[in-house]
């Protein structure tokens, strides 16, 4: 099972306002937890073709910050670490960061504190590392997906 997560088009790393998702390699075995384990495994993908795209330009991602809710889950950071080939950091309120990332800026914008006072690094509660057999094991999806995406786009 392959899912293509372009619910609204997709901007990086290309910019196309009109892609749309799509299931592909289903059959009479899909169900739920397969479609569910492709939704989890396609926006994964989707992140490591940004990635791709910073890695070319010359940028070192060695490691990524998780915020948003995506963060209270584990076993979709266990897929994204290895999809994208980087170690994935949790911080303390990280499900709720980008929020509170907002809040702190205008806290600064209000108060006159600078930035660097207001926006302080939470500690971090956990780190997982991409597992070289998971990578392994999704690398010919990955390979699937780039073909499918760029398919799909000529559509």
């Amino acid at each position: 099972e392959l899912f293509l997560p372009y619910l609204s088009g997709e901007r990086t790393p290309f910019n196309d306002p009109h892609v749309r998702a799509g299931w592909l390699r289903l059959d009479h075995d899909t169900d739920p937890a397969r479609l569910a384990a492709a939704v989890l495994e396609g926006v994964a993908f989707a992140h490591a073709d940004g990635i791709a795209a910073l890695r070319e330009a010359g940028s070192a991602v060695p490691e990524l910050m998780v915020i948003g809710g995506g963060a209270r889950s584990r076993h979709w950071g266990t897929i994204l670490a290895a999809a994208l080939s980087a170690r994935l950091v949790y911080i303390e309120g990280g499900e709720v960061g980008p929020a509170l990332g907002a809040a702190k800026l205008a806290q600064a914008a209000v108060t006159g504190a600078s930035v660097g006072e207001v926006c302080t690094r939470p500690p971090v509660t956990h780190i997982i590392e991409p597992d070289p057999v998971l990578a392994e094991r999704l690398a010919p999806k990955l390979a699937a997906y780039r073909a499918a995406s760029a398919a799909v786009r000529t559509l």
